[in-house]
Order: structure tokens, then sequence, then C-alpha cells
């Protein structure tokens, strides 16, 4: 990416503090983007052009919805705060908003799944997608 390609864009860091990927929907954004409250626009970072969203929850969180556009895998990157101390609850409230559930995700940061699938008294784990964070 050149600097000349992106000089119509912010830099997704200065725009949101919501950066830090936790989980992954399988489902691309424009499959969850039907959302009234979910406006994407463009950016990019230090590795790509990149699509977000900000999702404010009824918690008082807030999340961004990421997709990368070079990425190799499918799916939406739900991002986080890094000083965001309830992660488990976030994610459940994410998923409860957009109508998923814990199997729709096809990757969980290793910090978080176990304690995750556990919250949802799964016995076998979905099958996790090699996701490169």
């Amino acid at each position: 990416m050149t600097n000349d390609s992106a000089k119509n864009l912010s830099r997704f860091e200065e725009l949101v503090t919501e950066i830090n990927p936790v989980a992954v929907i399988r489902q691309e954004y424009t499959e969850i983007g039907h959302f009234d409250s979910l406006h994407f626009q463009k950016s990019y970072d230090d590795l790509d052009y990149l699509v977000f969203a900000t999702l404010s929850l009824s918690s008082g969180d807030r999340v961004s919805l990421v997709r990368h556009e070079h990425s190799p895998n499918p799916g939406t990157e739900i991002c986080i705060s890094s000083d965001q101390q309830h992660i488990l609850a976030v994610l459940l409230e994410v998923l409860d908003l957009l109508g998923l559930t814990v199997a729709d995700l096809s990757w969980v940061h290793q910090d978080y799944r176990d304690k995750l699938y556990a919250s949802q008294n799964l016995s076998v784990l979905p099958k996790q997608v090699n996701y490169p964070l």
C-alpha cells in the first residue's frame, strides 16, 4: 500500500480505539451489514486496506467490526479496545445483538476461547480456522 493510495483515507487507529481482534465472525461484513446501526467505512492500517463499523452495545461498550481487503480467511473481525475488562461479556453481547451464536465464530483468541465455549456449555468446540493475527 502506498501513501498516495491512502491519502484520502484516515488511518484506522486514528478513528477508533477498538483495534484489537478477539474473534472472527464467519460471515462477511456485507452479510451482517443489514443492521441500521452499522455504517461501514473504508480505512487502512499498516498491513492493508479495510472496512470497519463501530458497534455501540447496550452495556455502553463498543466494538469495531473489521474486514481487511486482502485477508486470506473469510469473515469479519470483532475488535475491542486494549483496556476492555469484560471481553467474554462483550463477545456474547455482540453475538446476541447480531443474532449469531458461538458456532458462527471461525476464530477466537486463545486467551478467551476456552472460557467462551465453557460459558456456552459446549462439549465439542467449533472448528477453528487458522487465523494468524
